[in-house]
């Protein structure tokens, strides 16, 4: 036997032995009227909230509605105790009799969640307990009549009878009772109209039996601020009573047609998905929630995109889809769905193959989608590049190839009458054009670097770790050359990474790998850095993400702040 069923047994065992103390409190009264049906209703309707309740909290723990219903049931046995011949348990009883109003008004402001959520509604539950304590106790300062018929013991808190000064605080009383009441059925009712229909189905038996009560509880303090005789008041008080007795088992049918409805909605969400009907539609029609919305794990990642392949944010409280092996998606619903965890799990599972095929083609989608937007960068990058060669190539060989015709021409025409001077303009030139060729190799390099296609990666990757001024670890290469475009898209990732490692990683060493993993070429470069890198910032990363879309491939870029920085760049190739 778990924890919790032994504590439920436990609290069951003290119930019955509750009751049993009320009913002989009861049965053996100097001032009971009416005692059969006092005992069927101080006992009876007592025991149907605890055992009502103890079903409820052994079946949803997580959920104090369950524990909200036992506390009603044990509050209401204090109205027995008032049949007490003992004057202290009497009075303690007559003052306390009407604690179980503000267990009742808790318990359904707190449906069906078992929390009340907003700040009105707590203040709304402090006037209720305030009232029912502080205003019986008042009362019981100036009149020893607790309303139980004669021969009732004495009121021990008595410190003068004064009838007048009792009945204004029982008129005040009232009057917070049905303010009380009135806001009560104003919040109920708008719960009612803002659930949804699935909703509706579970909560209507006690929703329409709270209201009715409360609406009874009002009318009932409207009746005793009148003067209406006691046979009125008599009558009036036969709807909340009846209506507080039927609570239990009203919430008995709201959990049956909870199951029903679950089935039902399983059944037709099962329905809509043999008959191929939208996913997202099958769902928000069985779940009863029209803002539902379906989001789609990417392979490989943990992204999620909608439907038509467009990117989406998981946000907190989301269910997450998944079929055993991994998460294949998630469902954004509204959080009033939480309260019914069993339906979810098997809207889920319903759901998980449908969503499996669904998936692929929101992957093929966003991966579109992906490729067009990475495109489109890579021809505004390209453009960008050409213009930035043709700005360097005008500023800088191209004025350097410039100057140098002009030395050779003032040369030429010194070589016969100052050939000192000619000597000296030959060699300025010579200088000019070594750095006009040192600038066009830099610039070649950085468009295709020579030595990559000549040697190939490994060397091309040697060169690069010796120009690092951090120091570089080539942890593996391919054991023979992979494509040319393959390994173009590698040496630009390893050089990026390499340059954003010297100039903001902080970095003592780098280590940089080549693998082919399934058919695809894998690049990392780690640092020991500071982290903190962020791939959706800076043109650098973004351009190769792009690059490497365009041939199919993927970067991914983990930093933690603190932890160094991992680019890995996944670039499919041929196997051969």
């Amino acid at each position: 036997m778990t924890g919790l069923r032994r504590a439920l047994v436990a609290i069951g065992i003290a119930g019955l032995v509750w009751a049993a103390i009320v009913e002989a409190v009861i049965a053996t009264s100097d001032h009971a009227t009416n005692r059969s049906v006092t005992l069927v209703f101080g006992v009876a309707i007592g025991l149907s909230f605890m055992f009502t309740g103890l079903f409820a909290w052994w079946r949803r723990p997580e959920n104090r509605f369950g524990a909200l219903m036992v506390a009603v049931g044990f509050a209401w046995g204090l109205n027995g105790l008032i049949h007490a011949n003992d004057a202290v348990v009497f009075t303690i009883a007559g003052v306390l009799s009407a604690v179980y109003l503000a267990c009742l008004i808790q318990l359904l402001l707190a449906f069906p969640s078992g929390r009340i959520e907003s700040r009105s509604e707590r203040t709304l539950l402090t006037v209720a307990w305030a009232a029912v304590i502080v205003i019986p106790l008042a009362a019981a300062l100036f009149s020893d009549d607790f309303g139980v018929g004669p021969h009732q013991p004495r009121n021990v808190i008595l410190i003068a009878h004064d009838r007048t000064v009792a009945d204004a605080i029982q008129s005040v009383g009232n009057l917070v009772a049905f303010g009380i009441a009135a806001v009560l059925v104003v919040i109920l009712v708008r719960r009612w109209r803002g659930a949804s229909p699935l909703q509706r189905r579970s909560l209507a038996p006690v929703f329409a039996t709270g209201i009715a009560l409360t609406g009874g509880l009002a009318a009932l303090a409207l009746v005793e601020l009148s003067p209406a005789p006691q046979h009125a008041v008599d009558a009036v008080s036969i709807l909340p009573l009846a209506a507080f007795g039927a609570l239990p088992y009203a919430f008995l049918v709201g959990l049956g047609r909870s199951r029903y409805s679950r089935a039902g909605a399983l059944t037709q969400l099962v329905a809509g998905l043999s008959e191929r009907a939208a996913l997202r539609d099958s769902l928000a029609d069985a779940l009863g929630d029209p803002g539902l919305r379906v989001l789609y794990r990417r392979r490989g990642r943990f992204e999620f995109v909608y439907a038509d392949g467009s990117r989406a944010e998981l946000p907190a409280g989301a269910t997450l889809v998944e079929d055993g092996r991994e998460v294949l998606g998630a469902l954004v619903h509204d959080p009033v769905l939480e309260d019914e965890p069993e339906l979810l799990a098997a809207a889920t599972s319903a759901a998980a193959v449908a969503m499996e095929n669904e998936r692929l083609d929101a992957e093929l989608r966003a991966r579109v989608a992906e490729l067009q937007d990475a495109r489109e960068r890579y021809l505004r990058a390209g453009l960008e590049e050409r213009r930035r060669l043709e700005r360097d190539l005008h500023d800088g060989a191209q004025q350097r190839l410039v100057a140098l015709s002009l030395r050779l021409g003032l040369a030429q025409s010194r070589i016969a009458t100052d050939p000192r001077g000619a000597a000296e303009l030959l060699a300025a030139a010579r200088e000019e054009l070594n750095q006009a060729l040192g600038e066009l190799r830099e610039l070649a390099r950085g468009i295709h670097p020579a030595i990559l296609t000549d040697r190939g990666l490994d060397a091309a990757l040697e060169a690069l770790a010796d120009r690092s001024p951090v120091r570089v670890a080539l942890d593996a290469t391919p054991d023979r050359r992979l494509p040319g475009a393959v390994e173009a898209a590698a040496y630009f990732v390893v050089a990026e990474s390499l340059t954003n490692v010297a100039r903001y990683a902080r970095a003592a060493e780098a280590h940089v790998a080549v693998t082919r993993v399934n058919g695809s070429a894998v690049v990392e470069v780690r640092d020991d850095g500071v982290g903190g890198a962020d791939a959706g910032h800076g043109t650098g990363l973004q351009g190769l993400a792009d690059r490497l879309a365009v041939l199919d491939g993927r970067l991914d870029v983990h930093s933690p702040a603190g932890g160094g920085t991992l680019v890995r760049a996944t670039i499919p190739c041929a196997s051969s």
